[in-house]
């Protein structure tokens, strides 16, 4: 059965993350690797050891030459030092980045021992490559460079190492020789510069000299200094006042330009104090109130026109215009109070900023009249002072010294130049006769790490899509139907994650037995329960048989019927595969008479266990009827308490849904590292598209060995019970007709229940669990 009404079902959640999960997390396949720990293990190392020695092989060793250059950090000196020590390191680190110049690279192939070897050389960026062959290494404490080239060829190698270093030799040397001729160039125009000024500067203190007197000195008193020193400190105050003056009259500028224009209130200070308004806030919670009446009332009323419903529409549609009216009136109160206050605060300001500027405009006058004052007694006691005359001395004082220490750094310099060099080569590089394996190393173990990791990826990967069913919890957080066994299977698990399986019955049929049959012992009827699986090939019959064998240890009167058209596992494990069973029953309307269907039944060896076998495979039958499982069930319900139906696959038969359809209840089976929960996400909304009503699903983890077997000299619940019910065929024709119209009634409401919107959890466990017929 499907949705009617034109709606499509909607898919669950469960469905769509089965299939579309993504990318998974790094974290996700490492913990899926754990399930195939040897298979990772094994082929992970293959697959690495090949890597690597692929690369060891493809990867050819190197041969690395070596000069030594010894670069000074101090500069020789004979007397004292020309530079800091600042400028002594950046010097001696700045030469590894010349070694690798551009300019350096270019000149090495212009060596004579490079010439020979144009054969390895690339076309192209020639320096590039050359670059890449290079390492320069410097070493403070030692004051030597260590430049190292490394190839594959070692005749090339020892070539191009010294064809560097002599390269480098050049450019240096001559950068020294250039920087101090320069530099003694410069020195000579400063000493010409500085004797010319001293000169000069004699001239005027003989002239300030003649002017003032040789006793003019000690006529400098204190009042000229603190004279001076006031002439200096108004200056500064009338600077500072002159550039507050200019900050106050921008200030200004900007509030009168600011003031033509027609002041703003912002939208969000009015809606902010229109929210803090009682008046507003009262009303837009009482019209709240009426929208939650009004969406209420439309769920429980009967019509949108109802007149009550009216009411409240009508209500709400008022209250909602007067709060409208009230919002716009307190909006346009609290706009007008914002523009009177701003226009306060801006008339504030504008008389501040003026008086501000008033009070600056006096303070400048004051200033500028006392300095005007002081300038004129300054001019007129600066002939009779000698601070002309001590300035001028000072002035040839400081000339004189740098003029001399000019004279004396030149001569120094000159003499310096005749020094040792601050760059020497140590020794040029020989021709290597050891390769380097390093290389081959890091690629062998790059490569077998990266061919770990690879497997490692592949096989969680491959894990991590086979949807497999490793623990409970897989199906617990994506089924919509409870999951019998979790709890057990927890606690056969110990704490280093290596579970064993339980010697006895398995936890997940208990648990369902309890919740299934158990809990509905004061039922008038018996419960029918199908055991199903998603796929074909799963062991579904060992659930139906420990189910069988666990209800008949509860003194329950159980009939196992096997139905599985799959496979019949059930039957050929009892040793009934060529025994008649279900499929010798005849097919039509009429029920089958109770002997007609105890002549199939065998029984166990639980005495409280019969068994009907699915039977050989006719030339015209090879599948069950629905209506003959149905009218089998509805004969043989009286006669037991529980009848369990071993069925075929859902995914694999396609008569699974219609033998589901006449029983009252169905479960999964599933079983740890052999089911998949992707599957079972599929057969269940399969399943509740289709109206079949599931219990849930059930963790298998037992060991298949239930004990049960058939005992043919035993009689069978059927032949020896007589119910006082089923005395006549008129009473079992009126039974068979009243079970018709119930299934057809749990159709209906089925139907109803699938087109609906899907219900809450709590709501759906509660239909689950109640499996009891009506």
């Amino acid at each position: 059965m499907t949705a009617s009404g034109g709606q499509a079902p909607t898919m669950a959640p469960a469905i769509g993350a089965s299939f579309h999960r993504g990318i998974p997390e790094f974290s996700d396949l490492m913990l899926a690797c754990r399930h195939h720990a040897a298979l990772t293990f094994v082929v992970g190392s293959v697959f690495a050891a090949t890597l690597a020695m692929a690369a060891w092989a493809w990867i050819r060793p190197n041969y690395h030459a070596e000069a030594l250059v010894r670069v000074r950090e101090k500069q020789n000196v004979v007397f004292a030092p020309q530079t800091s020590r600042a400028e002594d390191i950046a010097f001696f680190r700045s030469q590894a980045a010349l070694v690798r110049s551009h300019q350096v690279l270019s000149a090495a192939f212009d060596d004579d021992e490079v010439q020979q070897l144009t054969d390895v050389i690339p076309d192209g960026n020639r320096v590039e490559w050359l670059d890449g062959l290079l390492r320069v290494e410097t070493q403070s404490g030692s004051e030597v460079i260590s430049i190292t080239v490394h190839h594959e060829t070692p005749l090339v190698a020892q070539a191009f190492c010294n064809a560097i270093t002599r390269a480098y030799l050049d450019e240096i040397t001559h950068r020294i020789s250039s920087d101090r001729k320069l530099r003694e160039a410069q020195l000579e125009q400063a000493v010409v510069a500085a004797d010319m000024q001293l000169d000069k500067l004699w001239e005027d203190l003989n002239s300030v000299a003649r002017s003032v007197g040789s006793d003019s000195a000690e006529s400098l008193t204190i009042r000229d200094e603190l004279q001076f020193q006031s002439y200096r400190d108004y200056a500064q105050q009338l600077q500072a006042a002159q550039l507050r003056g200019s900050q106050l009259q921008s200030q200004l500028d900007e509030l009168q330009a600011s003031h033509g224009e027609q002041p703003t209130v912002s939208d969000d200070v009015v809606e902010k104090l229109l929210r803090q308004n009682r008046e507003v806030s009262t009303g837009r919670k009482q019209l709240m109130g009426l929208e939650l009446q009004c969406q209420q009332m439309e769920k429980i009323a009967a019509s949108a026109d109802s007149p009550q419903m009216r009411r409240l529409t009508d209500q709400r549609d008022r209250f909602a215009e007067e709060l409208e009216q009230l919002i716009q009136r307190t909006r346009a109160d609290i706009s007008e109070t914002l523009l009177i206050q701003a226009q306060s605060e801006h008339q504030q300001l504008f008389a501040k900023l003026k008086q501000q500027i008033e009070l600056n405009r006096s303070e400048k006058e004051f200033l500028r009249e006392r300095l005007t004052e002081l300038n004129s007694v300054v001019a007129r006691a600066a002939p009779k002072t000698a601070v002309p005359l001590d300035m001028s001395r000072h002035a040839v004082d400081r000339q004189s010294r740098l003029a001399d220490g000019l004279w004396k750094t030149l001569q120094e310099f000159r003499i310096e130049g005749q020094s040792q060099p601050r760059v020497a080569l140590q020794s040029l590089a020989t021709l290597p006769t050891q390769a380097n394996h390093s290389r081959q190393l890091r690629a062998a173990a790059a490569s077998g790490a990266g061919g770990w990791m690879l497997i490692m990826f592949a096989v969680g990967y491959l894990e991590w899509r086979d949807c497999r069913v490793r623990s409970p919890r897989d199906l617990v957080s994506r089924s919509r139907f409870p999951v019998f066994g979790t709890n057990s299977y927890a606690a056969t698990q110990s704490k280093f994650g290596f579970g064993l399986r339980q010697k006895q019955m398995s936890g997940g049929v208990r648990e369902a037995v309890a919740r299934v049959f158990l809990r509905n012992q004061d039922a008038a009827d018996s419960v029918t329960l199908m055991v199903t699986s998603c796929v074909a090939n799963e062991p579904r019959q060992l659930v139906s048989q420990e189910m069988a064998v666990l209800l008949g240890s509860f003194h329950r009167r159980v009939l196992l019927i096997d139905c599985d058209t799959d496979r019949g596992q059930l039957s050929h494990a009892l040793g009934a595969s060529r025994s008649r069973g279900i499929r010798q029953l005849p097919v039509g309307n009429q029920a089958p008479a109770v002997e007609t269907i105890a002549e199939v039944l065998v029984a166990t060896n639980q005495t409280e266990v019969d068994f009907m076998p699915i039977g050989t495979i006719d030339d015209d039958q090879t599948w069950i009827d629905p209506r003959t499982l149905r009218h089998v069930i509805g004969v043989l319900r009286p006669r037991y308490d529980a009848i369990v139906v071993n069925g075929p696959s859902l995914m694999g038969s396609a008569e699974g849904a219609l033998l589901a359809e006449e029983v009252d209840s169905s479960v999964f089976a599933v079983f740890v590292d052999d089911s998949r929960w992707n599957q079972l996400v599929l057969c269940e909304e399969s399943a509740r598209q289709s109206g079949i009503t599931l219990s849930g699903s059930i963790v298998y983890s037992g060991t298949g060995k239930s004990g049960l077997r058939l005992d043919p000299d035993r009689s069978t619940t059927a032949a020896t019970s007589s119910p006082a019910s089923d005395d006549t065929e008129n009473e079992t024709a009126l039974r068979l007709e009243i079970d018709a119209l119930q299934d057809e009634l749990r159709r209906v409401r089925t139907d109803g229940e699938s087109q609906a919107a899907p219900p809450n959890s709590d709501s759906m466990a509660t239909q689950i669990e109640d499996v009891t017929p009506s």
